[in-house]
Parts: structure tokens; sequence; C-alpha cells
């Protein structure tokens, strides 16, 4: 079967949206926008046309590596198979989306620079709030493994259900990996 592949290069319109399903697989979606410049003779300047914006979904490590690395704002060139989704609204609106299932997806280095740090897949990357596997214990942004245990063995309630619907936000340390 033949499957059709576009590259997508423009900005991401906020951060990537990060859960684990009920099944365990990651998914991130965000969304980017792409403008066309074209240069008018008449006035000497450039112009922008409209923008067309894509939806992007990422699964599995390519899923938790976008959600670690990525924030709104930034140039990425996205790789994917792109997919045509009708929608309708409550109200009886209806219409259609391109959305991208992507296969690669990386900072535009056209417009800034970026550093590469490969992730084993033998180590689990995980979001801030996930949980060590080994020890059930909650994980901090910056690696820590916290006990969230009272004195009697039993957990605290502060539980923040990462993982289960997990949002990045933010800057940077909001969507640092932590490595468990």
């Amino acid at each position: 079967m033949l499957d059709n592949t576009v590259v997508i290069v423009g900005n991401l319109g906020a951060n990537p949206e990060y859960r684990r399903l009920d099944n365990g697989i990651e998914v991130a979606n965000f969304r980017v926008g792409s403008t066309r410049r074209r240069y008018d003779r008449a006035t000497g300047q450039w112009v922008d046309g409209p923008t067309s914006w894509w939806r992007v979904t990422c699964w599995r490590g390519l899923a938790a590596n976008v959600a670690h690395s990525l924030r709104r704002g930034e140039r990425v060139v996205v790789v994917g198979r792109p997919q045509v989704v009708p929608w309708e609204t409550e109200d009886g609106r209806s219409g259609t989306s391109v959305e991208v299932e992507a296969q690669a997806v990386g900072h535009d280095l056209a417009w800034g620079t970026s550093t590469f740090e490969r992730v084993v897949r033998s180590e689990r990357l995980d979001l801030p709030g996930g949980r060590d596997p080994e020890t059930g214990l909650r994980v901090s942004a910056d690696g820590e493994i916290l006990d969230d245990r009272t004195e009697d063995g039993t957990e605290d309630g502060t539980d923040d259900g990462a993982g289960s619907g997990l949002r990045s936000s933010g800057g940077r340390e909001a969507g640092e990996a932590v490595r468990v």
C-alpha cells in the first residue's frame, strides 16, 4: 500500500499535550502553524499569506521525546502521514480537518540551535510527577525520588494523577525528562 508523506515546517501554537493511555501507550498532540511568505515587488516588502494550521499526533517514544523537547513558538519540521478527518459540533456545524501522524519531528536549525541527547530504549523517559517503576514513588522534575508516604506506609493523597492526562506547560522545567 502506498502512503503519502508530508513535510510541514512551522511554529508550535502551544506546548505539546502529553498523556499516557489506559493501555500504557504514550501520545502527544500539538498544532503547527505554517505561514507562506512572498515578496511584493510593488511595495518592496515581504508579505504574509494565510496561516495553515496542522494538528500533529505522535505515538510512543516519539510522544515522550516531543513533550520533553518542544515548546510553544519554536520552529519545527514534521514528517508524517496526512489524514483528512471529518468533524461535527453539537450545534450542527461540520467540516474537515487535516491531521498528521508524525513519523519524525525536530527543530528547524535554520532558526536556532539544538542539542541532541540520545534516549536509550532500555531507560524509561518520563515527565515530572511520574512514578519510579520499581518503588512506585513519585519523581521530581530534577530526578529526585520523592517519598510521598506517611509514617504508617500509606500514601498521603498527593498523587497528582501524572500519566493519566499530564499536560506539559510553561517553561522548560515543566517538561524536563526524568530518567528512572
